[in-house]
């Protein structure tokens, strides 16, 4: 990936299957102060599997993002994601880190399903275990080069600088986790395409997957019964519930067709979080000395706003669901409407502050 360092001001880009979000910050009295933010759609079809298949069209959607919210600056952080984005914890013998550099790389073809030469790899060393205090637990993170240059060149046709580029899961725990108190933590990021799941343990990231499930599949299941346009399709997801009766203020009666559609959807979703979770906890038990440790599930990301689908999911899995807010710990700048704005989007800007945290953090 691209180098980190630590910059007065930066722009969180998150290029999405649905919008780009632009988040202009930087640090003020100790938080994350954000000054300008804007929003723009994402073509169609420009986005597959993470990686941007038409750079010059998605840098014309950049440029509308940056100008929608007046943004001036050009120095950017964005995030990569994706079924090619493979994270792993490897063990290793403590070493100085130019020999722990090669030692990733050679580590890293055996977890990879393409060749070292074609990927770009970095790695972030977590620590010791505490039952093995000569060894070193190492993340080592690692993309096809081809995908991370579709997102640096469009960005650079964009007219803008990328800094760094991060990973999606590490963003969410950026976010959430101060890496201090907040033991556990199992994310279901929701976006239009696809649900990235991450499992975080004291803001370390333990275990990401990701799901062909998004807000987009439920526009597509309405599609497919056969009654409705793509728009109109869009237009019921937005008044539909998953909720039982008559509670909070969305459209649980529409067709029985349409909510039979949209709740196999969430069943689907559903199941491959009880999958992760019943994973991350064995894998939990095994780490920690028998202890498995997740009791929540926090949903963010723009498809977490379908109405019933945190109390769905709730009652699915015996597990407490809530949504996620990005913007507990932020502060804002300048014009008295951009709270209102960004509150707007609420858990659809969690990557893009997560990408202005690591830029004025360091």
């Amino acid at each position: 990936m691209l180098s980190l360092g630590r910059f007065r001001r930066i722009i969180g880009l998150d290029i999405g299957t649905s919008f780009i979000k632009a988040v202009e910050a930087r640090k003020a009295g100790g938080k994350l102060e954000i000054a300008n933010f804007g929003i723009c759609p994402t073509p169609p079809g420009v986005i597959s599997n993470g990686r941007v298949t038409d750079p010059p069209k998605v840098a014309i959607a950049v440029k509308e993002a940056l100008n929608a919210g007046g943004i001036r600056g050009r120095e950017v952080g964005a995030a990569v994601s994706g079924g090619e984005v493979i994270v792993r914890h490897v063990f290793f013998p403590r070493m100085p880190r130019e020999e722990l550099a090669q030692a990733v790389k050679w580590e890293a073809g055996a977890y990879i399903p393409y060749s070292v030469e074609e990927a770009s790899i970095d790695f972030d060393v977590i620590g010791a275990p505490h039952d093995s205090p000569d060894k070193l637990e190492v993340m080592i993170v690692a993309a096809p080069k081809t995908l991370v240059a579709s997102h640096v060149k469009t960005m650079e046709l964009a007219g803008v600088r990328p800094l760094f580029l991060d990973i999606q899961p590490i963003t969410i725990c950026r976010v959430f986790c101060d890496g201090k108190s907040n033991g556990a933590q199992f994310f279901v990021d929701i976006g239009g395409g696809t649900t990235d799941l991450v499992y975080c343990e004291e803001g370390v990231l333990r275990f990401t997957r990701i799901v062909d499930i998004g807000g987009n599949t439920f526009t597509e299941a309405i599609v497919r019964t056969g009654k409705h346009d793509s728009i109109q399709a869009e237009e019921l997801k937005r008044r539909a519930s998953l909720r039982d009766g008559d509670e909070g203020g969305a459209d649980t009666c529409l067709d029985p067709e349409i909510m039979d559609s949209m709740r196999e959807v969430a069943r689907r979703l559903a199941i491959e979080v009880r999958r992760s979770v019943d994973y991350c906890n064995a894998q939990a038990r095994v780490r920690n000395g028998g202890h498995s440790s997740i009791t929540r599930i926090v949903l963010t990301g723009g498809g977490s706003n379908l109405d019933g689908l945190s109390e769905y999911l709730e009652a699915s899995l015996g597990l407490e669901v809530i949504i996620g807010d990005p913007l507990v710990n932020v502060a804002f700048s300048g014009n008295s409407h951009l709270a209102e704005d960004l509150a707007a989007y609420g858990t659809s800007l969690a990557v893009a502050i997560g990408l202005a945290h690591r830029g004025v953090d360091g």
